[in-house]
């Protein structure tokens, strides 16, 4: 398919679906997607309940080149904030390029409720600006969470992105699309751990995400996914020493090729915490 053509797809596809949730983070991504049952500083974009199981200031930045294509780069800031009774979480995305572009700022609050459950909430402001013709628009979205770890092997998530159905523009009467997502994640040890999850947007087919993380060695991470719709495979590793943290992802459509992916984050004050616990 022609570059340019293909550019063009997915822009106007892009618009017509009012910009999906999309899931940051390379870890995630190397797991096929399956995101809402994970807690670390990308929850403040993937599922704010996550938020409440953080306890330190922490920030993240991610991008991925969709098919290595530059036009369709998607990149991310998030940053987690732990106050007396739950984290604030601050994030930031952008997909596109100059004549079509579509961005989110969002602040997020998760909060515990117990030892093992957590609830999360986010409030967005998204824009979409289309060339020099059609101009810029406007809406806010909400988005709710919740997560359960019902033992040390199992935890259980569900979120839901845009339920209030935010209006996108007159023309048409045309809405942002609602989401649904519901995952669960198993460790089978330090070393092994697998996570499903399933999303159902208002638009398209439900997509099924799998994936499996496994560390050789300590601190190093290799990976692997699935989804369905599109169906795509994931692969990626990552390394995490005292608090910083960097993966190297890419999932593959075996029509349109690989998009690599590629995410840093550092935990602040985590050495001096394990210090003050030995």
């Amino acid at each position: 398919m022609n570059r340019t053509l293909l550019i063009a797809f997915f822009s106007f596809s892009a618009l017509f679906l009012g910009a999906q949730n999309f899931t940051v983070g390379a870890r995630a991504a190397a797991l096929g997607g399956a995101s809402v049952t994970l807690d670390d500083v990308y929850s403040a974009q993937n599922n704010q309940a996550g938020l409440g199981f953080l306890k330190n200031i922490s920030a993240g930045a991610y991008y991925e080149n969709r098919f290595l294509l530059k036009q369709l780069g998607y990149s991310s800031l998030t940053g987690a904030l732990p106050i007396k009774r739950g984290t604030f979480g601050l994030t930031y995305t952008s997909f596109g390029y100059s004549m079509f572009r579509q961005s989110k700022a969002g602040l997020g609050y998760g909060m515990k409720l117990g030892e093992s459950f957590s609830a999360g909430v986010g409030l967005n402001y998204l824009s979409y600006s289309i060339g020099d013709i059609y101009g810029k628009a406007h809406a806010f979205s909400v988005e709710l969470g919740l997560q359960g770890k019902l033992s040390k092997q199992v935890t259980v998530a569900a979120h839901i992105y845009n339920p209030n159905r935010a209006q996108i523009t007159n023309y048409n009467n045309e809405k942002i699309p609602s989401q649904l997502k519901f995952g669960v994640q198993y460790k089978f040890s330090k070393q092994l751990l697998v996570i499903a999850e399933a999303e159902k947007s208002t638009y398209t087919n439900i997509n099924f995400k799998g994936g499996i993380e496994y560390a050789p060695a300590k601190e190093f991470y290799i990976r692997a996914g699935v989804n369905s719709y599109p169906t795509q495979a994931a692969f990626g590793i990552g390394v995490n020493l005292e608090g910083l943290r960097f993966d190297l992802s890419s999932s593959y459509h075996n029509i349109l090729g690989f998009s690599p992916q590629v995410g840093l984050s550092y935990v602040f004050g985590k050495i001096k915490e394990e210090k003050e616990k030995g």
